[in-house]
């Protein structure tokens, strides 16, 4: 797996887990930004070592959060970024969402995850930068290019280990995307999501 193109920056106030990904990275190719073990941190590295990927723990103790921290580099960097996180509840999901991260990771992860999730992300980020986004006929909700294929698998009726396999995501992740398309299109279900998609 290629990772040449990335210079990324390791958000994350675990000073161990940061060190193993960064050894992690570098085995593959990537360049290291610098590694942020606090809000503040992150933001000065954003602004002067120039990342182009970002791992983004949720929860950095006491200063700006990792969500603070997303909301920057959506609004200010627009570079991609994928959290990393020990909780997967419904509140920590939904506050995640609100910046449109490439991926979400919970920690105790598996290396193969952690790589794949980053190789899926960069490469979506760069087709998105390549294309048009998806739009709904007479709908003012967007979707990406990602999540459009989820839509189109899930509009097929493959289950989500399925849809996992299919597009080498991890179930977390797709559980994220899921929840995401359904609350930009208004639905509680892949049964109201098919006739919008289908759009007959």
């Amino acid at each position: 797996m290629k990772l040449d193109e990335l210079n990324v920056l390791i958000v994350e106030d675990e000073a161990i887990i940061a060190t193993d990904i960064k050894s992690l990275l570098r085995k593959h190719g990537c360049g290291i930004a610098g590694a942020a073990y606090s809000g503040s941190r992150a933001f000065d590295i954003l602004a002067s070592s120039n990342p182009n990927f970002v791992i983004l723990d949720i929860y950095l103790g006491n200063g700006p959060s990792g969500i603070d921290v997303a909301e920057v580099i959506h609004d200010k960097y627009k570079i991609p970024y994928i959290f990393l996180t020990s909780f997967s509840d419904e509140e920590t999901l939904t506050a995640a969402q609100e910046h449109g991260p490439y991926g979400y990771i919970v920690k105790p992860f598996q290396e193969q995850t952690l790589l794949t999730t980053i190789s899926v992300a960069w490469n979506n980020y760069k087709k998105s930068k390549e294309s048009h986004t998806w739009e709904f006929e007479n709908s003012n909700f967007q979707l990406s290019n990602q999540e459009v294929k989820i839509c189109r698998l899930l509009c097929d009726g493959l289950s989500y280990k399925q849809i996992c396999a299919e597009l080498h995501i991890a179930m977390n992740t797709l559980k994220f995307h899921v929840k995401n398309i359904y609350t930009k299109c208004d639905v509680s279900g892949r049964a109201e999501l098919i006739p919008l998609f289908l759009n007959k």
